[in-house]
């Protein structure tokens, strides 16, 4: 049976690494919908260009009349009535039909067509960049809550060793019962933030394992440069951002709509022909009265010429359409400028922050044994010993949650460049 547990294992306990959590994006169910959906435009493009092509159509009709067709001639002496058809009617048709000309609507319909797929693809595109960014958040999370929990942790042993001291110095009536439960009382405080930052970083791992469906094991910060300065990076972002990419494709979208409606102030002319034979049997010969061969050619041209405005006001509103979107175009790409400038103003302070929290840390360190050594000469209260435990733990973690924050910053910051900047530094 054990042999069996341990073959499984490996199906339930499967440690990751950050390339390995954003290549599985890849598989990602929002991801996969995505892209469904443009296989779906795909399909409407090839019927777009389907209209392009001439339209063959068979045609087989079989009519039974209750009664002969007949007519009266009025003629003095000739009353009779005389037949004029069967009663048995078949025909059969071989047709052509063929846009000789539609006002380009065709050709601006398939290329509006063909920008619908690549928007889609695009907006996928932006789709995996903003869930790379998630799950470097949750990374980051995970990351600073575990170093937290060590952090308390450690606290949690200094904390029961200063107890163990305490009772001795309580035994022998040099400190009053007070401070053994003060510090007592700091043990427990310290259990319960321990049990708190467990089940905040389960709370993560299980987000983590929701959008890429693999159980992480976050033990380190993989290293992550930032290669390029804000001038270049703002460059960059405007040249390959998939979500401005998708902005401007829309731009040329609404373009054709606009042409779209313009193709219909031009005549709309067609060829159609065909072979067709008709007779009161299937020999399909004729019934004696109408020719069996009614194979016939045309062209048809249609142009309207008065709609009420319908068309101009159409047109106007695609137009409006056209300039409100330009407008928040331009707006967006001021948005993501001013992003990046102060992303990188964020990531200056946070390493001006690790600067000075690695001065803290040394500090509160040395606070700590100093504090402890008074204690244990009755030279400190117990509250004093507690806090100094308590913000060496503290310090320990901030520290390592702006290690979590500055390697989320500079994701965020090649992420604002496009997913292939940032893909390329997690391959590195």
């Amino acid at each position: 049976m054990k042999k069996y547990i341990i073959l499984f294992l490996p199906i339930f306990i499967y440690a990751s690494s950050f390339s390995e959590l954003i290549k599985s994006v890849d598989k990602n169910l929002l991801v996969k919908s995505k892209q469904e959906q443009t296989k779906a435009l795909n399909s409407m493009l090839e019927a777009k260009k389907s209209k392009n092509s001439p339209f063959v159509d068979v045609e087989i009709n079989a009519i039974r009349l209750k009664d002969t067709p007949t007519t009266i001639l009025h003629v003095p002496g000739f009353s009779s009535p005389l037949p004029m058809g069967t009663k048995t009617n078949l025909d059969a048709s071989l047709s052509i039909t063929y846009p000789l000309f539609t006002g380009f609507a065709i050709t601006n319909s398939i290329e509006k067509a063909r920008l619908e797929v690549v928007k889609n693809e695009l907006e996928t595109g932006d789709l995996k960049r903003k869930i790379y960014l998630k799950i470097a958040a949750l990374y980051a999370q995970v990351f600073s809550l575990d170093k937290a929990l060590e952090a308390t942790k450690e606290a949690k042993i200094a904390i029961e060793d200063s107890y163990k001291k305490a009772k001795g110095l309580y035994d022998n009536g040099f400190i009053n019962v007070a401070n053994l439960y003060k510090i007592e009382a700091k043990k427990y405080d310290i259990e319960a933030t321990i049990a708190s930052y467990k089940e905040q970083k389960q709370n993560a791992l299980n987000n983590l394992f929701y959008i890429t469906q693999i159980k992480a094991n976050v033990k380190a910060l993989p290293g992550f440069d930032l290669p390029l300065t804000q001038k270049n990076l703002i460059q960059k972002a405007l040249q390959n951002r998939e979500d401005i990419k998708a902005l401007q494709t829309s731009l040329q979208i609404d373009d054709y709509d606009v042409k779209l409606l313009k193709s219909k102030d031009l005549p709309q002319v067609g060829f159609f022909a065909a072979f067709k034979r008709q007779g009161d049997d299937l020999s399909l010969n004729g019934n004696g009265f109408t020719n069996a061969d009614e194979s016939y050619v045309g062209a048809s041209l249609k142009w309207n010429i008065f709609d009420g405005n319908e068309r101009k006001n159409k047109q106007e509103a695609a137009q409006y359409k056209k300039n409100t979107q330009n407008v928040y175009f331009i707006d967006y790409v001021e948005k993501v400028k001013t992003e990046i400038k102060n992303s990188f103003l964020a990531l200056s302070s946070l390493n001006f922050k690790k600067k000075a929290t690695l001065k803290e840390v040394s500090a509160s360190k040395s606070y700590f044994e100093l504090t402890r050594g008074r204690f244990e000469n009755n030279l400190a209260s117990a509250d004093e010993l507690s806090r100094a435990i308590a913000d060496l733990a503290s310090v320990k973690g901030k520290l390592q949650s702006i290690y979590a924050k500055i390697f989320l910053q500079k994701c965020k910051l090649t992420l604002l460049g496009g997913t292939q900047l940032f893909l390329q530094q997690v391959r590195n």
